[in-house]
């Protein structure tokens, strides 16, 4: 009251401020739309930013990104197991 003037509460200056601010999580969709397959670490890199990666995580599903993973899988895999030209064991 002394410094304003006024009895009203100052709510907004209460409980912790977001480590990411409306600007950081802009910025980090405008990166996902570049590049689809950033990582996290790639994003917190880029953006010199000083936070966990699970907090990173958090805002891009936030975001309403999914994570997939990359699945890596044998070349032989495509191919048919058959062909049915072999020769019989009998």
């Amino acid at each position: 009251m002394k410094k304003t003037g006024s009895a009203e509460l100052r709510t907004s200056q209460r409980g912790r401020k977001p480590a990411l601010t409306e600007e950081d999580l802009q910025e980090i969709d405008r990166l996902i739309m570049a590049r689809p397959d950033i990582t996290v670490d790639e994003i917190i890199e880029n953006q010199g930013l000083s936070v966990s990666n699970e907090l990173v995580q958090k805002a891009v599903i936030r975001l309403g990104y999914v994570y997939r993973k990359k699945s890596f899988y044998a070349a032989e895999r495509g191919r048919v197991r058959c062909c049915g030209g072999g020769r019989s064991l009998e």
